[in-house]
């Protein structure tokens, strides 16, 4: 590859905070062969189908990356359960697989370079207590505190009964909980007895 063409490259995932797709790379005439190049070289990382960093060993990659390039790969994926009390700060440590939820209807692919696990939902639901984070990397899409918790316990089979137990017990202790908030979104779900009984254990 011509030096001028490598330079060209890397300006242009570096103007986009190291992240670029497909489209972009097309209409800046960078070439898939060109792209290959790069990542057999290890200059680019291929985030997932048609998505691409720019590797920079010295800083790495920006903070919640998984989160921003789940949302990045499926713009209509939202963060949720277990992931979204980590962002929350409800959990100290990243769970070993990304909580993901994607309506019933989304078949869309969603293969990254770690775990994800999708939770489907209704039509109903889905946008209930959605919030947008703005980053300089991309839109991170994750549910909000009091939902994220009640849909970690309505999970609990596959998020397992220690990570439930922990994220119930760092929310009874928070000051600015909103229980009627949480509980009228369990009821919404169907779950409120359940979501009753865990919170009770912990009080």
């Amino acid at each position: 590859m011509l030096l001028n063409t490598y330079e060209k490259v890397t300006k242009l995932f570096r103007d986009g905070n190291g992240y670029r797709n497909a489209a972009q790379l097309k209409d800046a005439k960078v070439t898939t062969v060109q792209i290959k190049e790069l990542v057999n070289k290890g200059i680019l990382e291929r985030v997932s189908h048609g998505h691409y960093w720019l590797i920079d060993e010295e800083k790495g990659k920006p903070e919640n990356f998984e989160m921003l390039e789940a949302c990045m790969v499926n713009p209509r994926a939202v963060i949720c359960a277990d992931s979204a009390c980590y962002y929350h700060g409800l959990v100290e440590k990243a769970p070993e697989k990304l909580s993901v939820a994607t309506l019933k209807t989304d078949r869309s692919k969603m293969q990254l370079n770690f775990p994800v696990t999708r939770h489907y939902y209704s039509d109903l639901a889905f946008e209930q207590d959605m919030e947008v984070v703005d980053t300089p990397y991309g839109q991170i899409r994750i549910y909000a505190l009091e939902r994220s918790v009640c849909d970690t316990i309505r999970f609990r089979a596959d998020i397992g009964v220690e990570m439930v137990e922990h994220i119930v017990r760092n929310y009874m202790k928070r000051e600015n909980r909103q229980m009627e908030r949480l509980l009228a979104y369990a009821d919404a779900m169907r779950v409120g007895k359940i979501v009753r009984t865990t919170l009770g254990e912990k009080e």
